[in-house]
């Protein structure tokens, strides 16, 4: 698909428009793995645009310019990181651009690629039926030129410059460990395809994991097989999911054939699983990262990736671009996966002094009480009786479950609600 010499080539026209962003070691998920090896994080969070994609959408129109075929417009679809790349780097250019979207696009990206110049239309519930609107317009207007989300050699060329970077960084900081092993988030593939070609020339042993929601398993599923499964793709019907950026319901013949030659394994990741890890990124890392971009943090938390824990493991956090309307909903699925939001319902006597025993009982266990609600109308309440229903913080699982299990020897009945 492309070499390490388009990787090469790409990097002076991506860093007209990329930044390079940090990379750092993550003590916290070092612990919670029980490596021996240091944890890296690539925070391409940090980019221009919240996300990787303006290498590859730099180092596409850049190369077009070069070639002498300046666009009159570009034209793209993307539920939203590559969106904003686009839009980002052809209004520096000066080019007009059309990005067409799906209607369930978080309202940030859709506003972010708004602000940044372009025209964007709304289509479809899946980036496959944006990518079909997409191609009505590119006919509908003419000289203008597609920017294709992955399936470009110029697009993963661009992409690849990520590795290039990281690559020097590891080494600047005593890392140059042949056999590091790399998690990378997989949607259409452009990225790992683009790492793939540039660390398996400067780190030949280097091993590269692949991670991809359970809205759009098609990728992994042909990776089982080593062929593109029609029956993976007909089956992956894309609901909404915390990693929409990785929702790609098709499988490129050009990615996945570098994928199937290079990648370990592939692992599958659901919400809850992508939650707990923005959680624990956002609380122990201090780092705003979307579901997309955590999934690599997400499989290796969730056990599914067989990670070597003596060698160094770097981890791509490939985009930020969260809605924030979903942080709450998300911080909350992460501390209840934890085990450290407790909502429990307790039925006492209705008379004095039976909520202080109770809350005394709580207290003892050390747990923390964030809120408490009476209910005594309630079809399941007895007459005499009131429910009481808490919202309890916890350490842990373990912690919440010594609550439980004092409380219940105390005598009280006990329902959990969450």
């Amino acid at each position: 698909m492309i070499t390490f010499d388009d990787v090469a080539k790409a990097e002076p026209r991506v860093a007209k428009f990329a930044v390079q962003t940090p990379i750092r070691p993550w003590e916290y998920l070092r612990r919670q793995l029980g490596f021996s090896a240091q944890v890296y994080l690539k925070l391409e969070t940090l980019q221009n645009t919240g996300a990787f994609k303006v290498r590859g959408a730099s180092n596409k129109i850049l190369s077009l310019i070069e070639e002498g075929k300046t666009p009159s417009r570009v034209i793209a679809a993307s539920a939203g990181n590559h969106a904003q790349a686009v839009a980002f780097v052809a209004g520096r250019l000066n080019i007009p651009a059309t990005i067409v979207m799906p209607e369930g696009a978080p309202l940030v990206k859709v506003a972010a690629t708004r602000d940044y110049g372009a025209e964007v239309i709304l289509h479809g519930s899946t980036y496959d039926e944006a990518y079909k609107k997409a191609q009505e317009v590119l006919i509908e207007k003419a000289g203008s030129v597609y920017v294709h989300a992955y399936e470009d050699p110029q697009v993963a060329a661009g992409q690849g410059t990520l590795a290039l970077e990281f690559h020097r960084q590891l080494l600047e900081i005593g890392c140059a460990d042949e056999d590091l092993q790399v998690v990378c988030p997989i949607g259409g593939g452009g990225l790992i395809s683009g790492v793939i070609t540039a660390i398996k020339e400067l780190r030949p042993r280097a091993k590269i994991f692949g991670v991809v929601c359970q809205a759009a398993p098609a990728m992994a599923e042909s990776f089982k097989k080593g062929l593109i499964d029609s029956s993976a793709l007909s089956t992956s019907k894309r609901s909404r999911t915390l990693g929409e950026g990785l929702a790609v319901k098709s499988v490129s013949p050009l990615t996945f054939d570098v994928i199937r030659k290079n990648v370990e394994e592939i692992a599958i990741v659901d919400d809850d699983e992508m939650a707990r890890a923005i959680a624990a990124l956002m609380e122990r890392g201090k780092l705003v990262v979307e579901g997309s971009g955590a999934a690599g943090v997400a499989a290796s938390l969730a056990g599914k990736l067989k990670l070597n824990p003596n060698k160094p493991i770097l981890f791509i956090l490939c985009g930020g671009n969260i809605d924030m309307n979903l942080v709450s909903n998300i911080l909350e699925r992460g501390l209840i996966k934890d085990g450290r939001w407790l909502r429990m319902r307790v039925t006492v006597e209705d008379k004095p002094g039976e909520l202080a025993k109770l809350t005394d009982h709580i207290a003892r266990a050390q747990a923390n009480v964030l809120e408490v609600t009476h209910d005594r109308v309630s079809a399941k309440c007895p007459v005499g009786s009131t429910l009481i229903l808490f919202h309890l913080e916890t350490r842990d699982r373990s912690h919440a479950e010594l609550v439980l299990k004092n409380l219940q020897g105390a005598g009280y009945p006990v329902e959990v609600l969450t």
